[in-house]
């Protein structure tokens, strides 16, 4: 039987949707909401990342760490820029995610 984030045999083509973006004197922060199966390629980004799965299920895989699943609830920290993808589970995913300005050259 799969488990509770496995995706569906054809994934959804395309990015997930993003809203809610908001940017503030520390960062920015942001909703990003996948469908079932959909995935975020691997990417990195310059600042720290704080993702916060909000509703439904997935998994995400860290550069040096391997997959690690990520039901409602989950709070995931990356350092700058750390490869990471994400992939919805079969009732989707939604994520807020934080983006940390650096506040010096060793952040």
């Amino acid at each position: 039987m799969p488990s509770p984030s496995s995706p569906p045999e054809a994934p959804i083509m395309g990015r997930p949707a993003v809203s809610d973006v908001e940017h503030g004197l520390h960062g920015r922060h942001f909703t990003v909401r996948f469908e079932p199966g959909q995935r975020l390629p691997p990417h990195r980004n310059p600042a720290r990342v704080v993702i916060t799965a909000v509703e439904g299920g997935g998994d995400i895989t860290i550069a040096g760490h391997g997959m690690r699943c990520l039901p409602r609830g989950t709070v995931v920290q990356l350092d700058p820029d750390v490869e990471h993808s994400v992939v919805a589970g079969e009732h989707g995913l939604e994520l807020l995610v934080q983006l940390i300005a650096n506040c010096c050259e060793h952040c």
